[in-house]
């Protein structure tokens, strides 16, 4: 069985997982390709929760989620409003999956899941390689364009070519100053006899400019594949957190109250254990980053041993 990197779409149906547990959510499906802007659907399996006053979630893995109001019902046709709750209209192909008054909506799930990819701490963080080239032994500092582009927090290690008697790489002591301009400059710490290239492996931000479904955590965020967990545990506590105030609301005395099970403040409850949960995982991760890379003394980043921010 081979493994496919985690995306995305994989941290948002985790987050599922997690959030409805043994209940299930009525599903449907697109019959026929809408446009963007189209505001009837034709629905494949005519499910009878899909009704005057329902939401829909509307998703294929590809698009982000789309959240709809539906309007009006008739027969295997159903009159919807487009993108609400934030969410944006796609155009849909048929056999696009339709969720029914689910739970929580597959755009708040992903807006969930990129929220906590977003508040990562930086104890957790991407690794990158560069190298730059003192071309003279009056060569003092070098711009690290690679540094501008994905940012930087610490050096992990830097090495240097050898001297020409020698056959194998040397440490080489450097730091990383960061320009009033936003670039990033390497300054030697010591003196040279030639002109050497110096190969750096450093820590920086994870990258999170886009968060799509088919966004890879690995290659385009910079997560580690242990770390593939962590997102979830972070938008199911955020999320389960929100539904606590439903409790709170005078107007929703009829239904939503009718789980005699559910005593008051069960869902704080889930949602602090969820929290710790994810606490702890950042906790490990940080530490076995640490264990794997360490923090270069005389680092332009704090040495200190991680451990979560709580």
């Amino acid at each position: 069985m081979s493994y496919t990197a985690p995306t995305i779409a994989d941290c948002v149906t985790h987050t599922k997982r997690l959030l409805n547990s043994n209940t299930r959510t009525e599903l449907d499906a697109i019959h026929t390709t809408i446009s963007a802007s189209d505001t009837t659907i034709r629905l494949k399996y005519q499910t009878d929760g899909i009704r005057a006053g329902s939401y829909i979630s509307v998703e294929d893995g590809t698009n982000p989620p789309e959240t709809m109001y539906v309007h009006a019902r008739n027969g295997e046709y159903a009159t919807v409003q487009r993108g609400i709750d934030g969410s944006a209209g796609y155009a849909w192909t048929a056999d696009s999956k339709i969720e029914v008054e689910p739970r929580f909506t597959g755009f708040q799930i992903l807006e969930a899941v990129r929220d906590s990819i977003y508040s990562l701490p930086n104890n957790l963080y991407a690794v990158g390689t560069t190298s730059v080239s003192f071309a003279s032994t009056s060569t003092q500092s070098v711009t690290a364009t690679d540094l501008a582009s994905t940012g930087f927090y610490h050096i992990i290690s830097a090495t240097r070519t050898a001297r020409s008697s020698e056959d194998r790489l040397l440490n080489m002591n450097v730091t990383v100053q960061r320009q009033t301009d936003g670039t990033f400059k390497v300054i030697r710490q010591e003196g040279i006899e030639k002109a050497v290239t110096v190969n750096m492996r450093y820590a920086h931000p994870f990258t999170v400019s886009a968060l799509d479904m088919d966004t890879r955590l690995d290659t385009t965020v910079g997560m580690q594949d242990s770390m593939r967990d962590i997102p979830a545990l972070g938008g199911a506590a955020r999320l389960v957190l929100g539904e606590e105030s439903l409790r709170l609301d005078l107007h929703s005395a009829g239904d939503s109250r009718g789980d005699g099970a559910l005593n008051p403040g069960d869902r704080a409850r889930y949602s602090l254990v969820l929290q710790a949960q994810y606490d702890r995982r950042v906790s490990e991760e940080a530490r076995r980053l640490m264990s794997l890379y360490g923090v270069r003394t005389g680092s332009a980043g704090s040495s200190v041993f991680p451990t979560t921010l709580r």
